[in-house]
């Protein structure tokens, strides 16, 4: 019998696993907003994706909307505009 990873909303159990999805949002944030606080913005992001599977449950492609969040979160640091609550 083969054995698969165990998944959770689309991205895998093993925090090893997250932290690679935690390396490539990082390295999209840097590369859109260079000077901005990337680290600060996908952990901004991480809470987004958070807040939407409380809210609404399983989110479709939640890397994607992580990276989303994050650049979002970008701008707005950019600019000094409030993170929204």
């Amino acid at each position: 019998m083969t054995q698969t990873k165990s998944r959770t909303y689309g991205l895998a159990s093993n925090p090893s696993e997250w932290a690679a999805h935690r390396r490539a949002v990082v390295f999209s944030v840097r590369r859109m907003f260079p000077g901005v606080d990337a680290e600060r913005a996908a952990t901004e992001g991480l809470g987004e994706l958070c807040r939407q599977i409380v809210v609404h449950g399983a989110v479709d492609r939640p890397a994607v909307v992580w990276c989303e969040a994050s650049i979002a979160a970008a701008a707005r640091l950019r600019t000094g505009a409030p993170s929204p609550a």
